[in-house]
């Protein structure tokens, strides 16, 4: 017997209010990138090689691009995607490291 499996509900990938867990991790990236205000992580799917990779850009306040080394850049986007279990991460989402919140656009 094969039972269909549920949709799950759409829900909004940030919330009205940062979480206390957001707020503590927007610190701490902000002390690791003081020059970002926010950073926009991805999971790239594994079509061309065969594990899924993240990627994370940083910006800085008018959105030009900060350089994040690849250490930075891993540990900061498994740290945003921890945070937000709940988003859909192969669309890609913007961290803004001032308001500790998430939303879906791009960078």
């Amino acid at each position: 017997m094969h039972t269909a499996l549920r949709k799950r509900p759409d829900r909004p990938a940030c919330a009205a209010a940062p979480t206390p867990r957001a707020q503590n991790l927007a610190q701490r990236l902000s002390a690791m990138l003081p020059q970002a205000a926010a950073v926009h992580v991805q999971l790239l799917d594994g079509r061309r090689t065969r594990w899924p990779h993240l990627e994370l850009t940083a910006t800085d306040a008018v959105g030009a691009e900060v350089r994040v080394n690849r250490a930075q850049a891993l540990t900061a986007a498994r740290a945003v995607i921890r945070t937000h279990p709940d988003a859909s991460w192969q669309r890609g989402h913007t961290f803004d490291l001032r308001t500790a919140l998430l939303d879906g656009g791009a960078v």
